[in-house]
């Protein structure tokens, strides 16, 4: 017999009759009649060449193969259900990547997404690994970080770097900041070992007279960004991933102009056959309306030398 032909409805009902010893009960927790029960228990005992049960006046038991069957048939129904359960969480569920600069930008995201989709569970991994592959990682989803854009990815937001700080960073030095050059006076704060985007934002700013190399290095850049929040220095920061902190005012861009990287924000996708239900609405949600790639406050742009 294979999976095929085997009789999966037979055997469930086989189980249930055998836990009650019972056609009259079993037929009354399957919302049967005790005929149809019994005729089901019939035709599974013809198909299998032998008999499930003993059927004697006032007295059902199990027959040796009944008995030997019982466990196995229990442990199978069981593993089924694990396995039905399972497909109905995976259908609401997805497993995303995403690089941890985003981190503080894309928890805001999925807060305002889980208000809309509450039925949309989605499982947050950040790392700093900022690529994907999704033949090697167990990702539905990934959203990247870089100067190109991944098969399957979509773009959501151009990188776009300025100065930013607390305002009791300002009050309390007492400092003008209205200008590159006033940065010597301040802390910078590194949100990479490399010093790369200070260097890069400097020398396109013309800012001679910065040293590029001195300030606070940090790991990630949502440690800049708290140290930045705490009044500790001046980093530098992407428009969109602060919006909400300098829309609020928690953050000032107390100077242009905004430095855009030539990297970008992706959201990714597998390719056909590995999407499941829910990444489908949870990209669709992402790539809606996108915050002004030219906010007020910022008077200048330019490109990455």
């Amino acid at each position: 017999m294979t999976t095929r032909t085997m009789p999966l409805y037979g055997l469930q009902i086989f189980a249930v009759a055998a836990h009650h010893l019972s056609f009259t009960l079993a037929a009354r927790e399957l919302c049967l009649t005790q005929g149809a029960v019994s005729k089901q228990i019939a035709q599974l005992e013809a198909q299998l060449g032998y008999p499930l049960f003993r059927r004697e006046v006032r007295k059902l038991s199990l027959s040796a193969q009944g008995e030997a069957l019982l466990p196995y048939v229990g442990r199978a129904l069981g593993t089924l259900e694990k396995g039905l359960a399972a497909a109905r969480e995976a259908r609401n569920r997805l497993r995303l990547k995403a690089p941890s600069c985003a981190s503080r930008w894309l928890l805001r995201q999925l807060q305002a997404f889980s208000q809309v989709h509450p039925d949309i569970e989605v499982e947050l991994t950040s790392l700093h690994d900022h690529g994907i592959d999704f033949g090697k990682e167990p990702f539905d989803l990934a959203i990247t970080y870089g100067a190109h854009i991944p098969p399957g990815g979509r773009l959501l937001f151009e990188e776009q770097l300025t100065p930013v700080c607390s305002p009791a960073l300002l009050r309390r030095s007492g400092k003008p900041l209205a200008c590159p050059a006033d940065l010597a006076g301040f802390t910078l704060l590194h949100p990479t070992r490399d010093r790369q985007d200070w260097q890069q934002w400097l020398h396109a700013a013309n800012a001679d007279t910065v040293n590029p190399a001195s300030g606070q290095l940090f790991d990630t850049l949502d440690q800049a960004m708290n140290a930045a929040l705490q009044g500790f220095g001046v980093s530098l920061g992407d428009v969109t991933l602060l919006e909400e902190e300098l829309a609020e005012g928690a953050l000032l861009a107390p100077m242009g102009p905004v430095l855009a990287t030539g990297k970008c924000y992706a959201v990714v996708v597998p390719g056909e056959g590995k999407v499941v239900e829910a990444v489908g609405v949870f990209a669709h949600w992402l790539e809606g309306p996108k915050p002004s790639t030219e906010p007020r406050f910022i008077r200048t742009s330019m490109r990455s030398l």
